[in-house]
């Protein structure tokens, strides 16, 4: 059985309309990403210097891994839009009254998860370039891979965001139809 939630005004001071709260998740979700793309680097810094010649044979041996990485990240971004667009569906017809937090997440889930798919559709194209065969850049291919490889964190960093912000929205959503029926995604019954 399920019942209509009507917002009442003094629902009006609840944490979703608080600016503050409302980043809260985004801040959570990019501060593990941000940790998880720092942790990737580190273990590309862990190798050490590397001169144009070693950064040529490490970028050949990274790159069937980074464009596997790379394809994912586009498949999943896709994916994650096309489920948000069905949550927004199933949202709008439900008949619990959402708070701003809910509608905030998945504004905010759909901006990494675009954010994701633009950087792995930049690296895909940067991959298919044939940089071993271009001559004057045989003196930077040190550069390249670092860079190909803080791309590669980055896209890392964006899919953690990503799955710590669903994590989130998920969270509440089960909380809904917990038999304590404690979320703080729906409006509060009078």
């Amino acid at each position: 059985m399920t019942t209509t939630r009507i917002k009442t005004e003094s629902d009006n001071s609840d944490s979703s309309s608080n600016p503050e709260r409302r980043f809260v998740d985004m801040r959570f979700a990019i501060i593990g990403g941000s940790v998880a793309a720092l942790v990737m680097f580190a273990g590309v810094v862990t190798v050490g210097s590397v001169t144009p010649f070693v950064g040529l044979k490490l970028l050949q041996s990274v790159l069937p891994t980074i464009r596997f990485l790379a394809s994912s990240g586009l498949a999943a971004g896709a994916t994650v839009m096309a489920l948000m667009l069905t949550l927004i569906g199933l949202t709008f017809t439900s008949d619990w009254q959402f708070r701003d937090i809910h509608y905030i997440r998945i504004k905010q889930i759909s901006l990494l998860a675009t954010w994701t798919m633009l950087l792995s559709i930049v690296v895909l194209l940067f991959l298919g370039l044939p940089v071993e065969e271009a001559d004057q850049l045989q003196f930077y291919y040190d550069v390249v891979y670092y860079a190909v490889l803080a791309a590669a964190s980055i896209l890392g960093g964006l899919l953690v965001a990503v799955a710590l912000m669903l994590h989130r929205t998920i969270s509440g959503l089960v909380a809904i139809g917990h038999p304590s029926g404690n979320s703080e995604l729906i409006e509060d019954a009078d």
